[in-house]
């Protein structure tokens, strides 16, 4: 479910530290052999993107400011005026890449850099530029002995008082993984999980260190965080993340009784895989969690299903919710009958032809009206470049017949 990303092919920009923000990207081929050609999606950088209907968030172009993202732009943390402090001010945090991970090393995620862009109506964005590589707010260390040296990646951003900003990340290092069976390792698979804390509405950030390791058991990383900041302040803060263990993605899940200082996991799956002929078969991976109406905990999650496997298989938005009484995440049944659902999938209906390919990363915004906001990564097919889209449910139903696409442009 991480896997909403694809590996970049025949070109890539390389950034540097020392240039000032406008001039960070120059142009670079990818110098690779024929079996890393074959291994690699062929993904020209920005190609096209701007000549799709339906996305509310698309990649820079190489002389843009923020060029840090002409790669990609994938899982939006959104966050409304009533998050932010201010009286109209909608943020979103999100990471790209320019096809390259630091120091010019192959990436095979859109994860890589972190951005921030603003808005009025969380329709129309305007994206910030950092002080960080490429106009980023928040990048890799490009050190070696770091966890985030190679690659980083938002995951949750929670607001501390009036002033302060808390960003939960993950990072990857240089390590090399393998999965077995005669494969190479992969740098940037070996993920944790860090914190961040900005002062200055989200425009620079201090980085607190890493919170959580990965555990071998649960699978290869921790990876995607998602706060829960519990509405009883009796109750711990909890954290969703999900793992890979080389044949299924799943969740776990962390606790924290100090706000978030340390944590400590819970020891078990939170959610994971359905049944072999299920249409989550492969796992969960990414998620996002919010309060109905009568704060009720509901999650969407990123699932991946069929006969081609975890990472070829069809992603899809499935359902759940967390039972009080059980103390477990449960998945929904009302809406279809069948564990899950799904509640959207790539290019049907209520979605947009644009989303065929793939849909990932979704973030959801529960208004006051008691309407709900879903954001999303997605592309049209492997020449586009990956963009982030937004459907809305009036009702805040959930349903796929409760849901309609939002776009910027649209007239």
């Amino acid at each position: 479910a991480a896997a909403a990303g694809f590996a970049f092919g025949r070109k890539r920009y390389a950034l540097s530290r020392t240039d000032p923000p406008s001039s960070r990207i120059r142009s670079s081929p990818t110098t690779t052999n024929a079996g890393e050609n074959a291994a690699a999606a062929s993904v020209v950088v920005n190609e096209r993107a701007d000549e799709v209907f339906g996305p509310v968030l698309r990649p820079s172009s190489p002389s843009d400011r923020t060029a840090f993202d002409v790669g990609c732009v994938a899982h939006p943390v959104v966050l409304p005026p009533s998050a932010t402090g201010t009286d109209d001010k909608w943020q979103m945090y999100y990471y790209g890449n320019p096809g390259c991970w630091a120091n010019e090393t192959r990436c095979f995620l859109p994860t890589g850099y972190v951005g921030l862009a603003e808005s009025t109506d969380g329709v129309h964005w305007e994206k910030v530029v950092g002080n960080e590589e490429g106009g980023s707010i928040l990048s890799p260390t490009g050190r070696t002995d770091d966890f985030d040296g190679l690659h980083l990646g938002v995951g949750d951003v929670v607001r501390i008082g009036e002033n302060e900003l808390h960003m939960y990340y993950f990072g990857g290092s240089f390590e090399g993984v393998s999965f077995g069976g005669g494969m190479p390792p992969s740098l940037g698979l070996r993920m944790r999980i860090g914190k961040a804390r900005s002062i200055d509405g989200g425009r620079s950030w201090e980085r607190m260190g890493q919170v959580l390791d990965f555990e071998g058991s649960e699978g290869f990383f921790a990876s995607w965080p998602k706060i829960i900041v519990p509405d009883d302040d009796e109750k711990p803060w909890r954290m969703l993340y999900h793992a890979f263990n080389g044949t299924r993605w799943a969740v776990f899940e962390a606790k924290s009784h100090d706000e978030g200082d340390t944590w400590t996991r819970d020891g078990k799956m939170a959610l994971g895989p359905g049944d072999s002929d299920a249409w989550d078969n492969c796992g969960v991976g990414t998620r996002t969690v919010c309060r109905n109406g009568d704060r009720e905990l509901i999650m969407v999650y990123e699932a991946v299903g069929g006969d081609m496997g975890p990472f070829g298989g069809k992603h899809r938005f499935g359902l759940a919710r967390w039972d009080e009484d059980g103390g477990a995440w449960v998945k929904d049944t009302d809406i279809s009958g069948v564990p899950g659902g799904p509640i959207l999938e790539p290019g049907a209906s209520p979605l947009e032809p644009w989303t065929s390919l793939v849909i990932g990363t979704p973030h959801l915004v529960s208004a006051e009206d008691g309407s709900k906001l879903l954001y999303f990564c997605s592309k049209r097919d492997m020449k586009m470049n990956m963009s982030i889209g937004l459907v809305k449910s009036a009702s805040g139903d959930l349903d796929p017949s409760s849901w309609v696409s939002v776009s910027p442009d649209r007239k």
